[in-house]
């Protein structure tokens, strides 16, 4: 006869944490919604992981929107030196991530900077002063860019 000894004890072991963006804790504290407590669900994950792509294609890189952004507001050479200094920051926040929420997950963040890098941003054929309008458009995409960052969006406990 044979008998299985509980997987109990190797489920417990390691925990995936998946850590809230702001925008789900402002959420959280406005609706009154605990998000400790909370298991999260299909709604949930499909929110956060709209929100982690959303980060990821607002990173100031390359031909990612916030590439274009960054390009557009502050031009060729600040858009260059705007985006080694986020591939230095979020490398460097990888490996504190790793370090300190057993977290691999910030690597993927430092990947696709590092593809995003190599890939030059096409040249307007005219780069005019933008108006206030997209100005407004630019200062609203940095605020949602800042709602779904997360620099360690998984922790492993």
């Amino acid at each position: 006869m044979i008998t299985l000894k509980p997987a109990l004890t190797l489920l417990t072991a390691n925990t995936i944490v998946f850590n809230d963006p702001l925008l789900f804790q402002i959420i959280a504290k406005l609706t009154g919604a605990n998000l400790i407590d909370a298991s999260p669900n299909p709604f949930y994950m499909a929110a956060w992981i709209g929100l982690l792509v959303t980060s990821l294609n607002l990173m100031p890189v390359g031909q990612l929107d916030g590439g274009h952004g960054t390009f557009a507001i502050f031009g060729p050479r600040a858009h260059k030196i705007i985006g080694r200094l986020a591939f230095i920051a979020v490398a460097t926040m990888s490996l504190l991530g790793f370090f300190w929420h057993g977290s691999p997950s910030g690597f993927l963040y430092t990947v696709l900077l590092a593809v995003m890098l190599r890939v030059r941003h096409p040249a307007p054929l005219r780069l005019e002063p933008l108006g206030r309008a997209r100005v407004v458009v630019a200062v609203v995409t940095l605020l949602v860019f800042a709602l779904s960052f997360v620099p360690f969006p998984i922790t492993i406990n």
